[in-house]
């Protein structure tokens, strides 16, 4: 499609950044994500929290995960494979084509937030339990492969990958279908949440929070 493309929620790469930092175009590039992981964990140990002795939360573990590693490599798989050419502010405008990362707030609404305050014309939002969001600027496009959050939850979502899992389907069918989606979306088909008028904003101007 010719896109760039930004992966944010940099807290959840806690765990595999060095996995991150390995796509790095330029050394200046691996530090810099590098240095993310480190201030959020320093941040959070001035506040007395301690993100990995935290991680994975309840839901996680109810979702079926078991170690920090575990959910960040999980995250960071659904970024792709590129070489990341840039790394930005929260908020910020890319300056670069290709696959970016965005320093974010773990927190769903606030990421995507910032995403599309940095000019993101549509939003893919996976989840494995079901977050609702929606934004009233730009098409979220909310993407599960987990078949029962897709089932008890088809008015909220968009896209259900579970064929992926239960081997129904391969990766590059799957992909190509989510690729014509995506596209037809960005032409001006509805998602769920813009169908609902649903939306959620949230800047978090005082403190870097999970």
């Amino acid at each position: 499609m010719g896109a760039s493309t930004i992966m944010s929620e940099s807290i959840e790469w806690i765990g595999g950044e060095h996995v991150v930092a390995k796509r790095a175009a330029t050394p200046e590039i691996h530090n810099q994500i590098i240095q993310i992981c480190k201030d959020y964990e320093e941040h959070l140990k001035a506040a007395g929290q301690d993100c990995r002795a935290g991680q994975p939360t309840p839901g996680n573990k109810a979702g079926g995960l078991s170690t920090l590693d575990e959910k960040s490599l999980g995250c960071i798989r659904k970024g792709g494979t590129r070489p990341i050419v840039e790394v930005l502010e929260q908020a910020q405008r890319p300056t670069k084509h290709g696959a970016i990362v965005m320093d974010t707030a773990g927190y769903d609404i606030s990421s995507v937030t910032s995403m599309v305050a940095g000019g993101c014309n549509a939003i893919i939002f996976t989840t494995g339990r079901g977050t609702t969001t929606g934004n009233a600027i730009v098409p979220v496009l909310k993407v599960t492969a987990n078949a029962h959050t897709y089932q008890c939850m088809e008015d909220n979502m968009d896209v259900d990958l579970s064929a992926i899992i239960t081997g129904e389907k391969t990766y590059q069918k799957m992909g190509a279908e989510l690729v014509q989606i995506i596209g037809d979306v960005c032409n001006g088909k509805m998602t769920k949440a813009e169908a609902f008028g649903f939306s959620d904003i949230a800047v978090d101007h005082v403190c870097r929070f999970v």
